[in-house]
């Protein structure tokens, strides 16, 4: 690697530390290989009143876990969140499609989404995806 390559490398690993990651609890049957987590944007979905935006969360699956996952959203007022797939099976790619939409009058605030994951048997899980809401200029 080159001076600039290494550089690059340690600055993205600096930076996903400060970041960090926003991945889910394990769900499942936790502490086996018969479990998963999901994985949401690290950073706010930023989205003006009245747009939508579509983000990706990922389902990772433990070896063993082959059950199908529910996807559930509970949003803040002036918001919906729709999927492509609300119901991932194991042999489903395992990104999903997750759009946003503020309403024209949404509050112009920080909001949170918060995504429930459910197993057929086993604990489920959640992940917070964050959304930033701003004014039409």
């Amino acid at each position: 690697m080159t001076k600039i390559q290494l550089a690059l490398t340690a600055a993205a690993f600096a930076l996903t530390g400060l970041i960090g990651c926003n991945s889910s609890s394990t769900g499942g049957m936790t502490g086996t290989d018969n479990s998963f987590k999901v994985a949401a944007p690290t950073l706010p979905v930023m989205l003006k009143q009245g747009d939508k935006q579509t983000v990706k969360l990922t389902i990772d699956r433990g070896s063993g876990f082959q059950q199908t996952v529910k996807l559930d959203a509970d949003a803040p007022k002036g918001l919906r969140v729709d999927f492509d797939k609300s119901t991932v099976k194991a042999g489903d790619a395992k990104e999903v499609a997750m759009s946003i939409s503020a309403d024209k009058d949404a509050a112009i605030t920080d909001h949170v989404i918060k995504v429930t994951a459910k197993p057929e048997t086993g604990a489920a899980t959640t992940v917070d995806v964050k959304v930033t809401v701003s004014a039409v200029k």
